[in-house]
């Protein structure tokens, strides 16, 4: 397994952004679907060692990500939304990753490449647009070719031609490299990935092969349109999921 939770718990105040979550990842592609404030960028943020277990453990690699720098160099990271120093460049920014990793322009040729950056990468980040910034942070997460790459909400801010792009690029890679997407969009990702997880209300909801929570997963993200009297219908909110949540999404 390259990620195991074990009764993991992260609270902020009387929040309880996640509260005893238990699940085993295995390698190769893993989807992880929520609501927006169901707990799952807190999850990606607690693998990533960003935020420290209120308590429980989770471990990447078979170590605590949280001040652990020898396990953070084995993955790469794309958050969503994504933060970058607005005064810097795009090729700036990216050769401050590449450097770190023991990389040089080579590498970020390759992935401006991949992501299709090289028309803007000399510009200043300040004058970015949502679906610029959103390349230039999956291209940095890509650096190095690390073992695991995290994809927060990767399909988001981009136009139809990118997100098939993004969905390739998963495709090609698979079975030479790690993914964890994190994203409340799933059926474009269905048939690239290899598990499911899901996470609502803090709490596990469901984890398995794809090919075998398939089902499950339509059931929990469609929802079951009601007519009610006068023609109007409603739509309730499938199962696990709820409103927005102040301390992640």
């Amino acid at each position: 397994m390259i990620i195991e939770a074990r009764d993991l718990k992260k609270y902020f105040g009387s929040i309880h952004a996640l509260d005893g979550v238990t699940v085993s990842i295995p390698e190769g592609v893993t989807l992880i679907l929520g609501p927006n404030g169901g707990g799952k960028s807190t999850f990606l943020k607690l693998a990533t060692g960003v935020y420290r277990p209120t308590s429980g453990e989770i471990k990447v690699f078979g170590e605590s990500p949280w001040n652990n720098w020898r396990v953070k160099t084995r993955f790469g990271v794309a958050y969503d939304p994504p933060a970058f120093p607005q005064f810097t460049t795009g090729r700036e920014w990216l050769n401050l990753f590449a450097e770190s990793r023991g990389f040089g322009e080579d590498e970020i040729k390759r992935v401006a490449e991949l992501f299709e950056v090289k028309t803007f990468i000399d510009k200043r980040i300040s004058g970015y647009s949502s679906g610029m910034l959103k390349r230039l942070s999956l291209a940095q997460a890509f650096i190095g070719k690390p073992e695991l790459i995290f994809l927060d909400e990767p399909l988001a801010n981009i136009d139809f031609d990118s997100m098939e792009k993004v969905i390739e690029i998963i495709e090609d890679m698979r079975g030479k490299t790690n993914f964890v997407i994190i994203s409340h969009i799933w059926e474009p990702l269905m048939p690239i990935v290899d598990w499911v997880v899901v996470i609502g209300n803090g709490k596990l909801v469901l984890s398995g092969k794809a090919e075998n929570v398939q089902e499950e997963v339509e059931r929990l993200f469609k929802p079951h349109i009601r007519r009610k009297r006068g023609g109007s219908t409603e739509a309730p909110s499938p199962s696990g999921q709820e409103g927005p949540h102040p301390a992640n999404g």
